[in-house]
């Protein structure tokens, strides 16, 4: 399977680092934002080195094969005196939020001797000092130590200023890197790099051998003026303690990895081997995009980082294409989502009577600053933001009201549907009904106004949108009534005559167009999808049957286009739209023009989520948690089967 980058090391997006070369030792290897944080790997067969992991000046042992599954990356090098396979994983254990995030990842070897004869082997890896810091050079500290029967060498700065730095495409410039295993040492070259050997004297047969890869990040997230650690440090003490538990329950945590691998490629297969290709090279990515903490009143916040497009904290667009891969494996985590949205529409400075856009920039959560007005863009203090009583901070031009009430609705609505947890909606309910009034008297002939589609800029009387407004009014409705409240005829009427009167205005044949008056337009209309989930049967099937009929006439070499403006697609809307499809052909066809995209493109980052459908080039975001959105057509079998199984 080919990839534009493969994923190493996937724990957080603080801590995520891939390589960009098909074969493992033709290049460096990278933070996913491209900042080079180098590992290295060398093989010594009687003292002569052979390089496998990295860029160098040594001769290489040839890589003869590798292996994509969803959680491993399974590398084998091959000369005429050894065979080495070089298994690169992270204990992503959905089953355990403890263990998934831990921030600790494995690095597995074996080596077997091929020629029948005695060798001396050393398998040297080494990671750089960069891991300690962002792009400039700090002063590093070096230390030594074990963790159980593991040997360490950790490394990082002598300055530590926790959370001092948010943006984009920057990495931590605080924390300690460790790396378990073999013997240690301190390079002399490569500035202060951690070398880590193991040596195996006289080998005849096969031997196995492992480094485990961790970085203590101190404090992972800033929450409304509270300082969080990573959930982990719930269950143990400290990194050292992590790296023990890790290191004693290696068999058992990589069969978990291979149950979920068996899992997620179970579930896909039913939609043809391309879909379990795209599903492989999407799985890791989405986990490294979050930080798993607990808020002070014990709940469970899963913040994303809008990874390569604005570096934002808990985006609420970006949490909602992400449920359906969630709400199939791990429902809590969608719930995770959320509770930060919540607890800032209840914050002074939140005086809309739309949700907010998302709560700060990572990995501080002390308010949204997206949107914030130029004027007070310098001058206010971001970590208080939270704190303000002026709602006049924000430029509300800025916001995207009816794309984040719709969302939160909808999101609130599909965790419940899975979980029957009420809990969140009937703490929230007075927000839910805020949100879903504002939708209300919105109407469905919306005004220019962001969105998340806005990728070829703002819109107005925007059909899709329109759309997510009334599924987000019908969710309100089924709300209210689980919770018993009076309203729910109400809303769920309305949804009715709101989607009857927007097709009766937008609908060319049996599809709707993009935007209200314009019949030559047209768009992937993926919000749809939840009408089909669950259940509502609000808009009539045969605009099912016509929107897909569409998609497959507009359909180029990468892709079905985001909308009839400009070749871009998202790959995660057009998985959406493609469920939409009863014979289910558009979701192996979509899923076939991806895994052509990843083949074809040259632009070596992360499986991105935007991209050209006529030539193989990326618009710009890699490694983003949307690509859980992926997970829409397993999601949507899941459920048809539970509810198949509630008639019978």
């Amino acid at each position: 399977m080919k990839l534009p980058a493969y994923p190493l090391i996937t724990v957080d997006p603080f801590f995520s680092i891939w390589s960009k070369s098909d074969k493992l030792y033709d290049g460096p290897t990278y933070f996913w934002s491209g900042i080079k944080k180098r590992i290295t790997g060398t093989v010594y067969i009687d003292s002569i080195a052979f390089r496998f992991l990295g860029s160098g000046q040594s001769k290489v042992i040839n890589q003869t094969d590798l292996e994509i599954t969803p959680y491993i990356t399974k590398y084998t090098f091959e000369n005429e005196y050894i065979r080495l396979k070089v298994s690169f994983w992270t204990p992503l254990v959905l089953n355990d939020l403890y263990v998934l995030s831990v921030p600790c990842s494995f690095i597995d070897y074996e080596v077997e001797v091929i020629d029948g004869k005695s060798h001396d082997i050393a398998i040297v890896f080494s990671a750089g000092e960069e891991f300690c810091y962002d792009k400039c050079i700090k002063r590093v500290i070096k230390t030594l130590g074990t963790a159980g029967k593991m040997s360490y060498g950790k490394i990082g700065r002598v300055s530590q200023k926790p959370l001092n730095k948010t943006g984009d495409s920057v990495s931590a410039d605080w924390g300690y890197l460790y790396v378990c295993g073999g013997e240690i040492t301190f390079g002399l070259t490569k500035k202060n790099a951690v070398k880590s050997v193991f040596k195996i004297p006289q080998l005849t047969g096969s031997v196995k051998a492992r480094n485990i890869v961790a970085f203590d990040d101190i404090l992972s997230i800033e929450y409304f003026g509270k300082r969080m650690t990573g959930l982990w440090k719930e269950k143990f003490s400290s990194i050292e303690e992590a790296v023990i538990y890790c290191d004693e329950h290696h068999g058992e945590l990589l069969e978990a990895m291979n149950e979920q691998n068996k899992k997620i490629l179970s579930d896909a297969e039913k939609f043809g081997e391309d879909y379990c290709k795209i599903l492989t090279a999407a799985a890791r990515q989405v986990l490294a995009a979050h930080k798993l903490v607990r808020n002070t009143n014990g709940d469970l916040l899963y913040l994303s980082k809008e990874c390569h497009s604005n570096g934002c904290i808990n985006t609420v667009d970006v949490s909602y294409p992400a449920v359906p891969m969630f709400l199939v494996y791990r429902p809590e985590l969608v719930k995770a989502m959320m509770t930060g949205i919540f607890e800032f529409a209840r914050m002074p400075v939140w005086q809309a009577d739309f949700a907010p856009h998302d709560i700060g920039t990572y990995p501080v959560a002390d308010g949204q600053v997206y949107a914030l007005r130029n004027n007070y863009g310098k001058s206010i203090n971001k970590r208080t933001i939270y704190k303000n009583k002026d709602f006049g901070i924000f430029n509300q031009d800025c916001q995207m009201p009816v794309e984040e009430c719709g969302n939160m609705l909808i999101m609130s609505y599909a965790y419940y549907y899975v979980t029957g947890d009420v809990s969140q909606i009937k703490k929230n309910f007075d927000l839910l009904k805020k949100w879903a009034d504002f939708l209300v008297k919105k109407g469905i002939v919306l005004d220019n106004q962001l969105c998340t589609d806005d990728f070829a800029g703002h819109s107005e009387k925007n059909v899709n949108l329109a759309i997510k407004e009334i599924m987000g009014i019908a969710c309100f409705s089924r709300i209210c009534e689980v919770l018993s409240e009076d309203d729910n005829i109400f809303y769920f009427e309305t949804a009715k005559k709101y989607a009857e009167d927007l097709c009766g205005i937008s609908r060319v044949k049996d599809y709707l167009t993009f935007s209200i008056g314009k019949e030559e337009s047209w768009s992937l209309k993926y919000n749809l999808v939840w009408d089909i989930l669950f259940k509502f049967n609000i808009f009539d099937k045969e605009i099912y049957k016509g929107e897909s009929e569409k998609y497959r006439d507009e359909l180029n070499k990468y892709g079905v286009p985001l909308d009839y403006r400009k070749d871009f697609t998202k790959t995660d809307w057009m998985l959406w739209a493609s469920c939409l499809d009863e014979t289910g052909e558009n979701i192996k066809t979509f899923s076939s023009s991806i895994v052509k995209y990843l083949a074809d493109t040259q632009d070596k980052n992360c499986f991105t989520d935007w991209y050209e459908t006529k030539t193989p080039k990326e618009r710009g975001m890699n490694h983003r948690s949307v690509q859980a959105g992926l997970w829409m057509p397993v999601l949507k079998e899941k459920l048809s089967e539970v509810q198949e199984d509630e008639r019978s």
